[in-house]
């Protein structure tokens, strides 16, 4: 029975929230409610222990229930920020979806033909998040979203089907090795590499990723990357559990996925060093870190595990902190729009500190808890091969690079006088030409929410065990994991 409240409670929230789309307090309030009433039922799941319901299988391990929590932790901070922020009208009852989708795909991660149905249905609903528009728009989509949308929607087909095909071979043909066929394990993980690295946004199919961080509203950003992208790395590591053969006689193919995951951390960096943009240059570091957990992973070590999961929940971390930061940055400050700003940390000293400690996140620096994850994975590659190393300190050099160019060039620059303020020649143009002219001020409700996320980051940081003594346990359970020597 709790199985079934929390996979069904969110959808019919979301249906009562769709009435309410107009109205934005009510329906972000009753968001509000749900996500808090989903975690508490969360936690009365009884872990490792599956029910079985219609022939499928229902449990929840430890990982399983901390990365669920997390993201229902970012959801429940992106809609107090939707308080602040524009956003879609159908936002609400979107991402309430969202959430059912990803609550259902987690608790149903032994069932991996039912989890991948539910990863492409949890995108297709993304898209409508994708071309929403805010309340009173005159019209019904613009039409960069639209292609962004339609650019989505192809990739997570062939996401789909590339994992389908991987599971009909795993349940097909691996049992007939014994009978002295060939194992298509080749095929096997090639298949697995497109599916999740579509998914998962890893060179060279990021460039959805960008498009929708450009083109829709920041919040729609953070629920795509916290809640879709990471259940699909949690999806990876079941897989790999689930069917470890795909791991033991694919040395040679666990390895190309290491050597992707590097490539995606430089090719990502070099894109966001080249276009110093306040949204398209963190969402390239955003894709490189992606590269970075993907190599913790394909290496198959304790270390490197430990290393990629501990970096999940930085990843949520700093993607929210960071597009909220943007957010703020992109207000109105009383100069006209086409003007290049390359002073918002003046202009917004609060949201362009909570910008820089975004990024400084994302790259690992200390205290914050990225730092341990970093030098996990870093100690995974080394005992794998030099080679692994070189990539990851070129891949974390350019990803610096970037960052600092992008301070430099829209947050350091020198502080800029606002313009003075003209009489409008119409009295019925007045009220327009001031708003459009004043400098807002930084809403304190939203800066609370960045820093108290720096906060917990950096709590973590100082004291790791709070997540590694949960993560390493669960690592210890894994039977594809070997200790890396």
């Amino acid at each position: 029975m709790l199985y079934l409240l929390i996979i069904f409670f969110p959808f019919a929230v979301a249906a009562g929230m769709f009435l309410l789309r107009s109205q934005p307090i009510p329906s972000i309030t009753g968001a509000i409610i749900c996500v808090l009433t989903e975690s508490i039922l969360v936690l009365q799941l009884p872990v490792d222990a599956p029910v079985r319901l219609l022939g499928l299988t229902l449990t929840i391990d430890p990982l399983g229930q901390l990365v669920l929590l997390t993201i229902l932790g970012i959801a429940l901070f992106a809609y107090v920020v939707t308080f602040y922020i524009s956003h879609g009208e159908h936002f609400i009852p979107v991402s309430l979806l969202l959430l059912g989708f990803t609550s259902t795909t987690v608790l149903l991660l032994q069932e991996p033909f039912v989890a991948a149905l539910l990863m492409v249905s949890s995108g297709l609903v993304a898209i409508l998040a994708i071309v929403d528009l805010p309340i009173g728009s005159t019209v019904l989509v613009e039409r960069s979203p639209l292609i962004t949308a339609l650019h989505y929607l192809v990739l997570v087909l062939l996401s789909g089907f590339a994992m389908y095909m991987a599971f009909v071979l795993l349940t097909i043909y691996w049992p007939t090795e014994s009978n002295g066929q060939t194992s298509p394990s080749h095929l096997i993980i090639a298949l697995l590499i497109v599916g999740f690295g579509m998914r998962f946004a890893i060179f060279p199919f990021h460039s959805w990723l960008i498009e929708v961080a450009e083109y829709s509203a920041p919040m729609v950003t953070v629920f795509i990357i916290t809640a879709l992208n990471s259940t699909g790395l949690l999806f990876l590591i079941s897989t790999f559990q689930f069917f470890p053969i795909i791991v033991t006689e694919n040395e040679r193919g666990m390895h190309v996925l290491m050597v992707l995951g590097g490539v995606t951390m430089i090719v990502s960096a070099l894109f966001g060093l080249a276009t110093p943009h306040l949204r398209r240059t963190p969402t390239y570091l955003i894709v490189g870190n992606s590269g970075f957990m993907l190599v913790g992973v394909a290496s198959a070590s304790s270390s490197g595990l430990a290393g990629s999961i501990l970096e999940l929940f930085n990843h949520m971390i700093a993607v929210m902190v960071i597009y909220v930061s943007i957010a703020l940055l992109e207000r109105p400050d009383g100069r006209p729009v086409v003007t290049i700003r390359r002073d918002l940390l003046w202009r917004w000293p609060l949201a362009g500190s909570g910008f820089i400690g975004g990024c400084l996140l994302l790259l690992g620096a200390p205290p914050f808890s990225s730092f341990t994850s970093k030098v996990l994975i870093y100690d995974a590659a080394a005992h794998t091969g030099a080679g692994y190393l070189v990539l990851l300190g070129i891949g974390s050099l350019l990803m610096l690079a970037a960052i600092a160019r992008l301070l430099y060039e829209r947050l350091l620059g020198a502080a800029e006088e606002l313009p003075t303020e003209e009489m409008p020649i119409l009295m019925a143009t007045s009220e327009i030409a001031l708003s459009d002219r004043r400098q807002m001020l930084e809403p304190v409700g939203l800066t609370i929410v960045m820093f108290v996320l720096l906060g917990v980051s950096a709590a973590i940081g100082i004291y790791p065990q709070l997540l590694l003594t949960t993560i390493e346990a669960v690592i210890r359970g894994l039977t594809f994991v070997h200790v890396a020597s």
